[in-house]
């Protein structure tokens, strides 16, 4: 089934949901409508015991420019009214890093700005050689948002993360790959189908075990006793769920478990 609405198409695509991004002739660029379609997307996801994995994309040939300018007035630029539009930024943050579903963002020609924060904050980031990535929010006077002082970092180590974000240079997808913001290179317009091949990895792995892994790496565990709390908190439900016994009995077996997130 394919669903276009308010900047974004939803597909199903075998054991994946795909999230493309449309703004035409704007390179995608980001904008309130599409920001809540995709949240809820994602949202609706975690429900669904039919998608094991989501992917993030873009249409037209790129992933997403960044916020598109055209479409804030002066009179949404206020203080309060930024202050909200970023509470619906940071719910989408939130689902990319610490929804139940394996993110995967798909990226072809430019992500730049928001395109750059989410791809980054994706948990697999597959890239066609030219696409290009760029922090650009200093250029336009901003901080980088939607996680990036978070996210960036922990991909690329703090050095690097800061001279990209203050110099806010664009960057092609090989370097990229060698800093660590991209998990894997293909070819140009092989992003998606290469990120549906990851998503059906994805099918040998317990979901509920899954998203308590995502639930451990979004609340970013400091160190050992937060790990060991975290397994005493987590362990004990997974030990009696119908996948972690159907596993069980599969491993006994010699056969292979069926998962269905209970």
């Amino acid at each position: 089934m394919t669903d276009a609405i308010d900047g974004l198409v939803t597909q199903r695509r075998g054991p994946a949901l795909v999230l493309t991004m449309t703004n035409p002739g704007r390179k995608n660029a980001f904008y309130p409508e599409m920001r809540s379609r995709i949240a809820e997307a994602i949202a609706g996801a975690a429900s669904d015991p039919a998608v094991r994995a989501v992917i993030l994309t873009g249409a037209e040939g790129h992933f997403c420019s960044g916020a598109d300018l055209r479409r804030v007035s002066d009179a949404d630029n206020g203080p309060l009214a930024v202050r909200e539009r970023l509470k619906s930024v940071h719910r989408l943050l939130e689902l990319i890093v610490g929804g139940a579903k394996p993110t995967i963002a798909a990226v072809e020609g430019d992500a730049f700005g928001a395109g750059m924060s989410m791809a980054a904050a994706a948990d697999v980031v597959i890239a066609a050689r030219g696409a290009r990535f760029g922090a650009s929010f200093a250029k336009i006077g901003l901080l980088p948002d939607m996680g990036l002082l978070y996210t960036l970092p922990l991909r690329v180590g703090l050095p690097k993360a800061r001279r990209l974000m203050m110099t806010a240079r664009t960057i092609a997808a090989e370097e990229a790959a060698a800093i660590g913001l991209v998990d894997e290179l293909t070819v140009e317009g092989g992003a998606l189908e290469r990120a549906l091949e990851v998503a059906a990895e994805f099918e040998a792995s317990a979901p509920l075990s899954l998203a308590a892994i995502k639930a451990a790496m979004a609340q970013g565990l400091a160190g050992i006793d937060d790990v060991a709390r975290f397994e005493l908190n987590t362990v004990p439900g997974l030990a009696n769920t119908e996948d972690h016994l159907a596993a069980r009995k599969a491993f006994l077996e010699k056969s292979q478990a069926v998962f269905v997130g209970r």
